[in-house]
C-alpha cells in the first residue's frame, strides 16, 4: 500500500509539475504564490517518495531453508 502511495504521489506531483512549467512558457501567463508553493513542495515529496522505493527495492528477506 506504501508503495503504491508513493508512486501516486511521484506521478501526481509529477503531472502538476510538467502543467505549471507549460503553462510558464505561455505569454502573459502570471504565477501565482500556490503555483510556487506546490512546485517548492513537490521537490522534497518526489525525494521522499523515490528514496522510500529505492530502500524497498534493496530490502529483499532472503528465506534461509535448511
Amino acid at each position: 500500500m506504501k508503495k503504491a502511495l508513493a508512486i501516486a504521489l511521484i506521478v501526481g506531483f509529477s503531472l502538476v509539475d510538467f502543467l505549471f512549467f507549460h503553462d510558464i512558457f505561455k505569454a502573459g501567463e502570471e504565477v501565482t504564490v500556490a503555483q510556487y508553493l506546490t512546485g517548492v513542495l513537490s521537490i522534497p515529496v518526489l525525494i521522499v517518495s523515490g528514496l522510500y522505493l529505492l530502500r524497498d527495492t534493496g530490502a529483499v528477506q532472503h528465506s534461509s531453508a535448511p
